[in-house]
């Protein structure tokens, strides 16, 4: 796969809107392939607060934190969720912006993923937690994350990133680029919300 499809097979839902964030890890070499296309892609991407975050790893592969600041910032203003990240040793109480900081951090340096990722990258705070308490055990359904809480409303999520996923992958291989495919699923979403 190359980066573009790359770029899209892992975090359409992100860009699109309907997930706050995707993380995945990339060779060193696909990246520097495909540096010089994240640094095109960012003004439009800005513009509606969409973010990628390049980690150098240790081993010379790449982290990729893509998110959607405005549902990023929803999912950490939650009561629940910001109690949950102040027992994580999450700097709540200075904002957005230093939790963040905090994520991408530990992300960037710690050998292991924090168990709290999953908060970030839009999982209910129930599975999260009963990931951390039961590991591999006990979840009611296993998909884009192991499910212990509401596994009907679960499956309706990974079904909208699916088909988010699977759309974008086609009009990528139309012959849209990144950008345009990820605009183009979004204006046919706001379409058929409007019907």
């Amino acid at each position: 796969m190359g980066f573009d499809e790359t770029i899209i097979h892992c975090t359409a839902p992100a860009l699109c809107g309907i997930k706050p964030a995707c993380l995945f890890s990339m060779n060193g070499k696909v990246y520097s392939d495909g540096a010089k296309k994240l640094h095109e892609w960012q003004p439009y991407f800005s513009k509606d607060k969409k973010f990628f975050v390049p980690l150098k790893k240790s081993d010379g592969r790449f982290l990729f934190f893509v998110y959607d600041k405005n549902l990023l910032e929803q999912v950490c203003a939650k009561p629940e969720n910001r109690n949950y990240l102040l027992l994580k040793d999450y700097p709540v109480q200075k904002g957005f912006g230093a939790v963040l900081a905090e994520l991408l951090h530990r992300l960037a340096y710690s050998e292991n993923f924090p168990h709290e990722v999953g908060l970030f990258l839009g999982y209910p705070l129930e599975d999260v937690i009963g990931f951390e308490t039961h590991g591999a055990e006990r979840f009611k359904y296993l998909g884009f994350w192991k499910v212990y809480g509401d596994k009907e409303s679960a499956i309706r999520r990974m079904n909208l990133y699916k088909s988010c996923t699977e759309t974008c992958m086609k009009l990528l291989s139309s012959g849209l680029s990144v950008p345009l495919a990820a605009k183009k699923y979004k204006l046919a979403k706001m379409q058929k919300k409007e019907a």
